[in-house]
């Protein structure tokens, strides 16, 4: 414990961490698990030589590799003069996933450079797969430039296709362990492994120079001016003041009801200018298109906007998000005008429909004269879907069979209302999904799946301890995209061995003959 402890500089003072806050550093599932319907947080821990003998083993690096290996052969790139690469482009790969565990590109090299471990990675390689010599690796492991070169060249030119990788392997899995499956659940009470869930964080770049803002550094020894190092694509979080320069990182994921079974389906740098939360929704289409029928849900903050729920609904994903507060922190609310219901007695009628802070309510007059709004309940949630026009979401609600504080009319208790969500005239649905919600807070659903979130949260602050002074590991956006592929790679790594270890399942599709410790 005392030398895991070191490598992970958890020490204070010269002495270690207490035992739960070491505990909690080496848990690679820090989510603190609230409600009953959430996760536990406790998993197997595993080593750092256990781990590396995972990323390894592991099947779909060795396909990209063999795959990138293929399009350079094809391309003629190695028959050309210069110096030859000794090392197969896995080792490249290798550094992106194992720098999450090691904590930065010197510590791998480090790592790998004992010959014990080294010989150790390259035996449990092979062992896994007998029958594919081509999955070897090289006698030495290769040094930090030759890392840094091999990335320049090979990697960072095929940042869309490793990313575009990365989301295929992870949807995969996904479905390996029972996550997104299209079998489970109903559209009324959608599971919680078929939802997405995301989140945004602020990635500070490596240098906290301003790009836009460039500035001179004095050299206090030769009286030299020299410009200060920055990230060229980074931007600065305060655009005023030019500080906080970084990039913004959006993940989207799902995962198993059990420790550590998270699957990061995708992790990509958002473009300035544009919202975190379109671009969960973008990905999250992009995902559901992939996987038709397969995602029921997605999760996201207050920052969802009308325009991105509806576009969810015409896509037959249930929206879930809390509603903006006003000034003051009033709820939001929108008259939603007349919908049509069906009374106790099964006559038709409409009734004029309010919705506060995402529930819809009818209003009622008690005896003194004083107007109430009812909440209703959410009885059934049907989909209605169409090869050429958006899916058509109704919620079928229904009145209290009582008043609560307002003397309810007779024939309105126990009435049910139909209300749907993405109606054709985008201004009304744009003035429906500001105050209403599919699945509203007073839901009981609501808890279970928007209690997800704070997996993803959790996710981000693993992310940024991993970094260096919390961070960027690298420059550039396209460099930085490939370190977020890697941690997407890792954290499905450890799911995989996880659920293993709960299951006790065949992975010879994802490690070979290598069982996960």
């Amino acid at each position: 414990m005392a030398e895991a402890l070191a490598r992970r500089g958890l020490f204070r003072g010269g002495e270690p961490a207490p035992a739960a806050d070491a505990a909690r550093a080496l848990d690679p599932d820090p989510w603190p698990g609230a409600v009953s319907a959430r996760a536990p947080t406790r998993g197997p821990l595993h080593s750092l030589s256990q781990t590396l003998e995972l990323i390894f083993c592991f099947a779909p690096l060795w396909e990209i590799s063999e795959q990138i290996e293929a399009e350079i052969a094809a391309s003629g790139a190695a028959a050309r003069p210069g110096r030859k690469r000794r090392y197969p482009i896995m080792m490249l790969l290798i550094w992106d996933v194992a720098l999450w565990d090691c904590g930065s590109a010197r510590a791998v090299e480090r790592e790998l450079k004992d010959p014990l471990l080294w010989q150790r990675l390259r035996r449990a390689a092979e062992k896994a797969w007998p029958d594919h010599p081509n999955r070897r690796l090289p006698r030495r492991p290769i040094s930090r430039s030759q890392y840094h070169r091999g990335r320049e060249r090979h990697l960072r030119p095929r940042e869309a296709q490793l990313t575009a990788w990365a989301e295929d392997t992870a949807a995969e899995a996904a479905a390996f362990m029972g996550i997104l499956d299209p079998a489970a659940g109903d559209v009324t009470h959608p599971p919680g492994p078929n939802t997405v869930y995301g989140d945004a964080t602020w990635v500070k770049a490596l240098f906290a120079a301003d790009p836009r803002r460039p500035r001179r550094r004095l050299d206090a020894a030769t009286g030299e001016l020299s410009p200060q190092r920055c990230d060229p694509d980074a931007r600065a979080y305060n655009t005023r003041t030019g500080s906080g320069v970084g990039h913004q990182a959006v993940l989207a994921l799902a995962r198993n009801p059990h420790p550590g079974e998270r699957v990061i389906l995708a992790a990509f740098l958002n473009h300035p200018g544009r919202s975190d939360a379109t671009a969960f929704t973008d990905k999250a289409l992009e995902l559901a298109n992939r996987r038709p029928g397969r995602i029921a849900a997605a999760a996201y903050d207050g920052a969802l906007h009308a325009a991105d729920m509806i576009r969810l609904l015409d896509n037959a994903i249930t929206p879930i998000a809390k509603t903006r507060r006003g000034p003051g922190g009033t709820p939001a609310a929108a008259a939603l005008g007349p919908h049509k219901a069906t009374l106790a007695d099964g006559t038709k009628t409409s009734i004029d429909v309010t919705a506060i802070d995402g529930t819809p309510a009818i209003a009622a007059t008690d005896a003194a004269g004083k107007t109430w709004y009812i909440p209703l309940t959410r009885n059934k949630t049907r989909i209605r879907r169409n090869k050429t026009r958006p899916a058509a979401v109704y919620t079928h609600w229904r009145t209290p069979d009582t008043g609560s504080g307002a003397a309810l009319a007779g024939p309105l208790a126990g009435a049910a209302v139909t209300i749907r969500h993405n109606p054709p005239d985008r201004a009304q649905a744009l003035r429906i999904n500001q105050a209403l919600r599919a699945i509203p807070p007073s839901d009981p659903d609501y808890d279970r799946l928007y209690g997800l979130r704070e997996d993803a949260e959790s996710t981000n602050s693993h992310l940024k301890e991993r970094l260096r002074h919390t961070r960027a590991h690298t420059t550039g956006r396209q460099r930085l995209q490939l370190n977020l592929t890697g941690y997407q790679i890792h954290t499905l790594i450890n799911a995989l061995a996880n659920w293993q270890h709960r299951t006790q399942g065949d992975t010879t599709r994802w490690f070979g003959q290598h069982q996960p410790p």
